[in-house]
């Protein structure tokens, strides 16, 4: 289908996962195309949450010529959904797809969804900014490398498109973008690429890593970090794969920080001894490093090609930990080939030790275009037949067994990432399952299925009384410290009056006598909370909460009477410091 005589408004869309989200594919492409050909393209960001009807209606009004969707296994559904209804209202409308979720069956997109028109296959700028031009008349389609189509009832495949030499020939993606992304995280890139392999992932198939230039990074950030955006992610997949490339990039960001945090994919067993001392002058909470370990089991990391020295990263995750200024996130993924239940097991062990901020269990996907899904019939592997394609089976892991980890998975969330119960939960895995931290969330999410209460809506507080009823049931002689523990993570997280139900509170009847005992005395306040001092005794006494303990919630030391004041942030509503009282 072509326009030949008239082509003005092109409409760039995607459903993000998330509203905090934000694509940046969309980006490139409008300021790519849009800059360089004149084309008057405009993007719209929707969320998979939104129902389908109200997003075709505001693609609808906006009337455009051509209607293009960015395509990821977590919207390809709905994107399908909203094409096929979208060319019953306007039949004339160019419908264009590209994404990673399209690039690898493209003729069979097409072949199946009709109201589909082009595909843009891989990388997409340079492909779209010239299909564009093809569909005005300006180009001949023969010539548009990187695209499948439709002509009649044929479907016609181009050849592919070399990969960009030079990244920096793509515009600054967030133009006139920045204000209305202020709630939101931005991603940025500074390489494509991956210099590793792993047969699961698409990335290591893309030829090595090509690398913006270090001027034209510093001139993105310094404008990203001057507007103090919420969030800047770099979707780099190994950032630190040149790491004195990586350390000038952190170097700059230091020099121009001021309240946006910066997310870092990285690969912690690259790190030299020079690196991590680097590391250690960094500011406090200013960088979130992800680190996929994916597993600890060497079989099936060779299974997939993927590269780890445990002993290495390890070392380099805890030096990173002891040295407490970067936000660690690690993950895992269950259904490696050859990792079965006891191997799992083992990793998932072996990383919960590392102590990070958040530890996430994710599930092989069996994506379009990896090298896995060519080899996933070695492996007896079962996967969902439409996307997000995770694995159901596979010759080591039973699906009962994929379900009982998507179970642990809810409660690690709930429990351990939440950060809302660190010191009952570590309690818990030294204390009563000997570092077998695994059988407890396995325990635990048994007790939640027997039950029935996953799939429910559960307010916060509810999951502290169902923790305690877990314990009183199957660890009662721990019920007691279990008890002063969970108050301990409420009371720290939490500003509000009265506990949870289930949790036995120790405080004398004149607890409110007491609480006016001390926000009244001036000497108190001006030792230990000197930033009240312009407050009256009512004011302090809604920003405190003192609670009687029978054991030291810090020291764990048993029969030992604390009591306790939290001191509350009024903007965050959690305890900022908390005070000693037993011994004033």
């Amino acid at each position: 289908m072509l326009f030949t005589n008239r082509m003005e408004k092109v409409l760039l869309c995607t459903l993000n996962a998330k509203y905090i989200h934000s694509s940046l594919a969309l980006r490139y492409l409008r300021t790519y195309c849009g800059f360089q050909t004149k084309f008057d393209c405009k993007i719209e960001e929707f969320t998979i949450n939104q129902n389908t009807s109200d997003i075709m209606a505001e693609i609808y009004m906006n009337q455009p010529d051509v209607l293009g969707f960015s395509c990821y296994i977590w919207n390809i559904r709905q994107i399908l959904e909203l094409c096929t209804d979208y060319k019953k209202v306007a039949p004339g409308t160019i419908i264009v797809l590209g994404g990673p979720e399209v690039s690898y069956d493209a003729e069979q997109m097409l072949s199946e969804n009709p109201s589909v028109d082009y595909v843009v296959r891989g990388e997409g700028e340079e492909t779209l900014k010239e299909l564009l031009l093809a569909i005005k008349g300006d180009l001949p389609l023969s010539t548009v490398t990187g695209i499948t189509y439709r002509d009649g009832n044929q479907i016609y495949r181009n050849a592919d498109r070399d990969l960009m030499t030079n990244l920096d020939d793509i515009p600054f993606p967030y133009q006139d973008e920045l204000d209305k992304l202020g709630d939101r995280i931005v991603y940025y890139e500074s390489s494509r690429g991956c210099p590793f392999h792993c047969s699961y992932c698409l990335s290591g198939g893309s030829g090595g890593v090509r690398y913006f230039s270090m001027e034209r990074i510093k001139n993105d950030l310094e404008v990203m970090l001057d507007y103090q955006v919420r969030e800047i992610k770099f979707v780099d997949r190994t950032f630190n794969c040149n790491e004195k490339r990586a350390m000038e990039i952190i170097g700059f960001i230091i020099a121009h920080r001021g309240t946006t945090k910066i997310h870092l994919e990285i690969d912690a067993g690259l790190f030299s001894d020079s690196m991590l001392d680097f590391l250690a002058t960094v500011p406090p909470d200013l960088f979130n490093f992800e680190i996929g370990i994916q597993s600890t089991f060497n079989p099936a990391l060779t299974a997939v090609r993927r590269k780890q020295n445990w002993d290495r990263l390890s070392h380099n995750i805890r030096k990173i930990k002891s040295q407490g200024k970067i936000h660690l996130h690690l993950d895992l993924i269950a259904g490696l080939p050859g990792e079965d239940w006891e191997n799992f097991m083992r990793s998932f062990n072996m990383v919960y030790k590392l102590e990070p901020d958040m530890l996430q269990l994710g599930f092989l996907k069996i994506l379009k275009g990896s090298d896995l899904l060519r080899e996933c019939g070695s492996y007896d592997y079962m996967y969902q037949s439409q996307s997000p394609y995770q694995v159901l089976s596979n010759r080591d892991l039973k699906y009962e067994q994929i379900v009982a980890l998507t179970h642990i998975e809810d409660i690690l969330n709930k429990y351990y990432n939440s950060g809302d119960m660190a010191k009952t939960v570590a309690y818990i895995g030294q204390k009563i399952y000997a570092d077998n931290i695994f059988n407890f969330y396995n325990d635990f999410s048994i007790f939640w299925q027997s039950r029935l209460l996953f799939g429910l809506g559960h307010k916060k507080e509810a999951l502290y009384n169902i923790l305690q009823t877990f314990i009183m049931d199957v660890h009662p002689s721990h019920e007691e410290v279990i008890n002063e523990l969970l108050k301990y993570d409420y009371l720290c997280h939490n500003h509000k009056y009265g506990l949870p139900e289930g949790l036995r509170s120790r405080n004398p009847q004149n607890i409110n006598d007491h609480i006016y005992s001390y926000t009244k005395n001036v000497k108190f306040i001006a030792r230990h909370l000197p930033d009240f001092a312009d407050k009256n005794a009512r004011e302090i006494k809604k920003l405190v909460h003192i609670e009687y303990f029978n054991i030291d919630p810090v020291t764990l030391e048993i029969n030992s009477e604390r009591v306790l004041m939290f001191v509350y942030s009024p903007i965050t509503r959690k305890a900022d410091r908390i005070i000693n009282l037993s011994h004033l």
